[in-house]
């Protein structure tokens, strides 16, 4: 299984995904700073990153490794290895590597503006939000992946930002913030100080208490294994 991981990550070295990683955080960075000035960069930016900007970037990741050989029925790969759930969760991984460069390259970046520019949120609320944010988005890695082998990416990136964007924004606020979608915009609000709406939590707010961090990582993480092991039982009867 090392042997395709590493044949798998070998596929992605000069794709669009080697350079998506670093450029989409820079552009939401920029974009932020034009948006809401350099007095609130970091937590603007953490805000348009979480609800738009790294969905749109994982799930890019994620429908194009299965995209290109989707074409081809995975014509080539079942020819290699009959263990297809293998397959999968090779692909799986790499996009969840993908998912994690992400996030430490947008946190770096972030941190260097606290530095360079205004530091609103402390060096480890920074770290521990890129951490969070890895671990609560990661299930949807497999979900994402599965939509598109059975529909298209158009549709999986679609049903990525709509979900991230309008169902965590309604839901994160409030007793319903453990679904899924909701999760890392609810556990932002603690680590963070940024309300869903983008807006600055007050000290007294009870968004603020932490109880809900480790709940919402051990559904997520619980999630991921779960959506993995279920995509890749499902990905095994493909056929050529």
């Amino acid at each position: 299984m090392a042997d395709y991981f590493k044949a798998e990550l070998l596929k992605q070295k000069h794709s669009f995904n080697n350079i998506i990683i670093w450029l989409i955080p820079v552009i939401n960075i920029i974009i932020s700073m034009i948006l809401m000035g350099p007095q609130f960069i970091q937590t603007a930016s953490y805000n348009w990153w979480y609800v738009l900007f790294l969905p749109f970037t994982f799930t890019y990741i994620s429908a194009s490794i299965i995209k290109k050989e989707r074409k081809y029925n995975f014509h080539g790969l079942f020819g290699i290895t009959q263990n297809k759930m293998q397959l999968w969760l090779v692909k799986v991984g790499t996009a969840t590597v993908y998912l994690f460069l992400s996030c430490l390259i947008f946190s770096l970046f972030t941190l260097l503006c606290g530095v360079t520019i205004n530091q609103q949120i402390p060096v480890i609320n920074n770290l521990a939000a890129s951490a969070v944010l890895f671990l609560t988005f990661a299930w949807q890695i497999p979900f994402l992946m599965f939509i598109t082998l059975k529909l298209n990416m158009f549709i999986s990136v679609i049903v990525s930002i709509f979900c991230s964007l309008f169902l965590a924004c309604i839901y994160g606020a409030g007793s319903w913030w453990w679904i899924p979608f909701a999760i890392p915009v609810r556990l932002m609000c603690p680590i963070i100080k940024v309300l869903p709406n983008g807006l600055l939590m007050e000290a007294d707010s009870p968004l603020g208490h932490s109880n809900v961090i480790l709940p919402g990582i051990i559904i997520t993480v619980i999630l991921y294994l779960a959506v993995t092991a279920v995509t890749a039982k499902l990905f095994e009867k493909q056929e050529v």
